[in-house]
C-alpha cells in the first residue's frame, strides 16, 4: 500500500516538474505578443466595418452601396496604419462576414453558415474590385 502511494505521488511530482519545466523552456509570451498585435488590428478593422456596414443598411442603402461606402471609408481610416495593407484578407473578410450576419443580417436576408459565406465571398470580390 505504501509503495503504491509512493509511486503516485512520485508520478504526480513528475508531471507537475515537468509541465512547469516547460513553461520556463518555451516562451509564449514572446509568441502570444506577436500574434495579438495582427490579431488587435484584424478585429479593429472588421467591428468598424461591421458598425459602418450595418449602420448603412439602417440607412436604407442598398447593400452594394453599403459595402461600397465601408469599404473605402475603412480603407481612408486604416490605410496609414501600419500593418494594414498586410493585413490577412481572408481572416478579415471571414470575422466581417461573421460580425455583419450576426448584427444585421436579416435585413440583408443573410442568415446562418450559408449567409456567412455567402457574404464573405461578396466581400472579397467588392475590395478585390475596389483596390
Amino acid at each position: 500500500m505504501k509503495d503504491k502511494f509512493k509511486r503516485i505521488i512520485s508520478s504526480l511530482f513528475t508531471i507537475v516538474f515537468l509541465m512547469s519545466s516547460t513553461l520556463f523552456i518555451f516562451s509564449a509570451e514572446k509568441l502570444h505578443a506577436s500574434e495579438s498585435a495582427d490579431s488587435a488590428l484584424l478585429k479593429k478593422v472588421s467591428l468598424s466595418y461591421t458598425k459602418k456596414f450595418c449602420n448603412a443598411i439602417g440607412f436604407g442603402l442598398s447593400k452594394e452601396s453599403a459595402m461600397n461606402f465601408s469599404i473605402k471609408e475603412n480603407n481612408q481610416v486604416f490605410n496609414k496604419r501600419k500593418g494594414f495593407n498586410n493585413i490577412n484578407k481572408d481572416l478579415l473578410s471571414e470575422k466581417i462576414a461573421v460580425g455583419v450576419i450576426e448584427k444585421c443580417g436579416y435585413p440583408i436576408n443573410q442568415t446562418g453558415e450559408k449567409g456567412i459565406q455567402e457574404f464573405k465571398n461578396y466581400y472579397l470580390s467588392k475590395d478585390h474590385e475596389l483596390s
